[in-house]
């Protein structure tokens, strides 16, 4: 019998306040913002489509309709795809 292996969580901070997210979905560019959010335990949110999230999957579940890696999906605004891969 074998033992069932657990996942392990890893904890990520979304980005500052005030952050600018951005990201390109069937040739569409969307953005989103980190926000402060007293109602989340974080403290912070991700504010796209005049909605928070709680998460940047969440809100990438919100422009793709389907779940989503939110840190793949995102980019910080003055990061390019390299420094996201290097």
């Amino acid at each position: 019998m074998t033992a069932k292996r657990q996942r392990k969580s890893i904890a990520r901070e979304l980005p500052p306040v005030g952050t600018t997210m951005t990201a390109t979905c069937k040739g569409q560019a969307y953005s989103a913002e980190i926000v402060e959010a007293k109602e989340l335990t974080s403290g912070r949110g991700v504010k796209y489509d005049d909605q928070v999230f709680k998460s940047l999957s969440a809100a990438g579940k919100a422009v793709t309709g389907h779940p989503t890696n939110g840190w793949a999906f995102w980019r910080s605004a003055g990061e390019s795809q390299e420094q996201q891969e290097g």
